[in-house]
């Protein structure tokens, strides 16, 4: 009985979502516009509420929105599994227009008034484009050179005097847009580490203080099923660049199988941390 109850919970999820993304690709109809990560995601979705497949399949989509003052907006989607009966979609919002305590401020603006304003499970997916259309030309900034140029100067000379490395631990972590989105957080914010995506998922972030506080202040309100920082290291240093231990910030681990139950290899894991000087660390991130 509870796994016919479940199916059928998916079956009335999938159905709405599918009806979603029908109407977002007659609206959206170029390639530019809405971008799945899937092509076959329809074909997919109606295999599962036929029942020739049993695996539920993961719906993931770009739309670029272009605003008034002719910016383009990134607006990265998932729809979770209990979409819309249950939860929110996870949205990431980016463009060449936002710098990035603007970026940060929009994102954070958007996940409120979706958990505020956005009818409780009903699809929104149409709310979020209606409220950037209303609301993000506010946070957009010119796109010239010395706007850009200003930018970037700006955030390559942060040296706070602290370094800080974040460990961070996570229920799982699967969703190929959070993943995207924490590699391009870390160059943004000039952050060096590693996500190791699975069951449990774990996240090592590192660089001057000022940024992975940034950084972990964004990450952290993204939905999650259980995240939690795990260890917090911290040093005094003119020299942020000589405390790091990883090259860059980069996914680490192999996905195995093709559901989303995966585990991670808990073996290469550990030697991965032992290469890097981190062994003694294992049991206390996975409270062993």
């Amino acid at each position: 009985m509870g796994t016919e109850i479940e199916r059928s919970v998916a079956v009335a999820n999938l159905e709405m979502q599918a009806s979603e993304l029908e109407m977002l690709i007659a609206m959206y109809p170029g390639d530019k516009e809405l971008h799945l990560s899937n092509p076959a995601l329809l074909q997919d979705i109606q295999e599962f509420l036929d029942g020739s497949v049993l695996r539920i399949p993961s719906v993931e989509f770009t739309i670029n929105l272009q605003m008034d003052n002719g910016s383009i907006v990134e607006t990265m989607i998932k729809l979770p599994s209990d979409y819309p009966l249950t939860s929110l979609p996870e949205v990431y919002i980016r463009s060449e227009s936002l710098k990035r305590p603007d970026q940060s401020r929009l994102n954070k603006d958007l996940q409120t008034a979706l958990k505020d304003d956005s009818l409780p499970q009903e699809p929104c997916v149409l709310f979020i484009v209606d409220w950037l259309q209303s609301n993000a030309t506010q946070y957009l900034t010119s796109t010239s050179k010395d706007s850009t140029t200003s930018e970037t100067d700006s955030n390559s000379v942060i040296n706070s005097g602290m370094f800080s490395r974040l460990w961070i631990y996570s229920h799982h972590i699967y969703s190929k847009i959070k993943r995207k989105n924490m590699l391009d957080l870390s160059k943004e914010y000039c952050l060096s580490g590693f996500v190791l995506p699975g069951k449990p998922g774990i996240i090592c972030i590192e660089g001057d203080s000022k940024n992975t506080g940034d950084w972990w202040a964004i990450v952290r309100n993204w939905q999650w099923k259980r995240l939690s920082l795990k260890i917090q290291q911290d040093e005094k240093t003119g020299d942020i660049d000589g405390q790091r231990k990883f090259d860059g910030f980069q996914e680490i681990g192999e996905v195995k199988g093709n559901t989303r139950d995966y585990h991670m290899d808990m073996g290469a894991f550990q030697v991965y941390l032992n290469n890097h000087g981190f062994g003694d660390l294992f049991g206390e991130l996975f409270s062993i």
